[in-house]
């Protein structure tokens, strides 16, 4: 089972939900444990889907098996909230008054800066992934042990008895794009778009190249 860049994410009624964005692996296991897919511009956020609910998968979709849950209930990637800020930490050191004509009050940061009116609250995004889990995203830079990079994810491969993922297929190039199947087993460190390899980058080149259909 591919789970590649792009995919677009289908309901089991046809309906199509958005496209693949990331893929959510436990970090000790190597299991991908969810799917988080991108509703688009307009639907405004991500939703963090079970892979259990991964019906089947071709090379042009991801259909998602029978569910009483709809899309809206399913967890947002990201939350962003509102919380208090500390009045005391606002930084009203080192702020002078200067009067200009007409008469006005204004006050000028003599650190260089400007700053605007200061707010009683801030945003604040949280992720919903637990503590434990890794998200790959698609396009993330993979970097190799003596820190190139050699390419890019494209696809992560899942085996679908088990859901372990056990390849990346890694793009290298822009014209004359080369493709690389690294195994998961090669993989050290998985951050949000850097994805960290135990080999080195000549090592990494000597891989056959993987047809990219």
């Amino acid at each position: 089972m591919r789970f590649a860049k792009g995919i677009d994410v289908y309901t089991a009624q046809g309906e199509k939900i958005g496209t693949l964005s990331r893929v959510v692996i436990d970090a000790k296991t190597r299991d991908v444990t969810d799917i988080v897919v991108d509703r688009g511009l307009f639907a405004g956020s991500e939703k963090v889907v079970p892979v259990g609910l991964v019906d089947r998968e071709n090379e042009d979709r991801i259909t998602l098996r029978e569910t009483n849950q709809g899309v809206d209930d399913f967890l947002n990637y990201e939350t962003t909230q509102y919380i208090p800020v500390d009045r005391r930490d606002a930084p009203y050191e080192n702020i002078e008054t200067s009067y200009w004509y007409p008469p006005t009050n204004l006050q000028i940061h003599t650190g260089g800066v400007m700053p605007g009116p200061f707010p009683d609250r801030a945003l604040h995004t949280e992720s919903s992934i637990p503590e434990g889990r890794v998200t790959i995203s698609q396009g993330a830079q993979v970097i190799s042990a003596d820190e190139k990079h050699v390419g890019n994810v494209e696809q992560v491969i899942v085996d679908s008895e088990n859901n372990n993922a056990t390849h990346l297929v890694v793009g290298k190039g822009f014209l004359l794009k080369e493709h690389k199947l690294v195994p998961v087993l090669w993989v050290t460190q998985v951050g949000e778009d850097k994805v960290y390899l135990s080999v080195e980058a000549s090592l990494f080149d000597r891989l056959p190249d993987h047809p990219s259909d």
